[in-house]
């Protein structure tokens, strides 16, 4: 989640947190919050002080939740940073995707190949979801597993990160809605 997710959360979990309490001390007599908010009729009407409770409760709950997710949900990275005594190395997000697809594509005999990379900044722990389009109708779970160890063993040489799942899925030709796009070039 980025920084500016995380604010608009927890601007709106605080202004929840806060219409709760109005809403408590607007219906129900609280000694020292009713006094600041009375400028409006109470009520001595039971039910609807009980439902003013259970909605300012439900309201604060969730904003709540809220606010927990804001502060603890980890951030999404769009580059690895490498510090070291000689110096710091940023790698993109976007570099490692076109550096993964270019080995799939290369190393696989598949086409459009679209690689999608999640980048945790804390533990620096990687995701990978590959798609794929097989050109040459082979075996689709062989080619699946050869995508998956060569997206591992590429991550680790690149990144030295952990990788904890990479997920293909292998189209094969046949079913691919883009065939012109899969087939070979065509030569003039």
């Amino acid at each position: 989640m980025n920084k500016f997710s995380k604010l608009i959360i927890w601007i709106v979990s605080l202004i929840g947190i806060g219409q709760s309490i109005w809403l408590v001390g607007l219906v129900v007599p609280i000694d020292h919050l009713s006094p600041v908010v009375v400028q409006t009729i109470q009520t001595d009407t039971p039910w609807i002080m009980v439902s003013a409770v259970i909605v300012s409760v439900v309201v604060a709950l969730v904003s709540l939740i809220m606010l927990l997710i804001a502060l603890f949900a980890p951030r999404k990275a769009d580059q690895l940073q490498f510090v070291s005594p000689q110096g710091r190395l940023s790698i993109s997000k976007a570099a490692v995707e076109k550096i993964l697809q270019n080995r799939v594509m290369t190393q696989n005999n598949v086409n459009n190949v679209v690689v999608k990379l999640r980048l945790r900044t804390r533990n620096r722990v990687v995701r990978v979801s590959v798609k794929a389009v097989d050109k040459l109708n082979q075996d689709l779970v062989k080619l699946g597993e050869a995508i998956q160890n060569n997206i591992a063993e590429e991550i680790q040489q690149l990144m030295n990160v952990e990788v904890k799942k990479v997920r293909v899925k292998v189209i094969p030709f046949e079913a691919s809605t883009k065939r012109e796009k899969a087939s070979r070039p065509r030569v003039v």
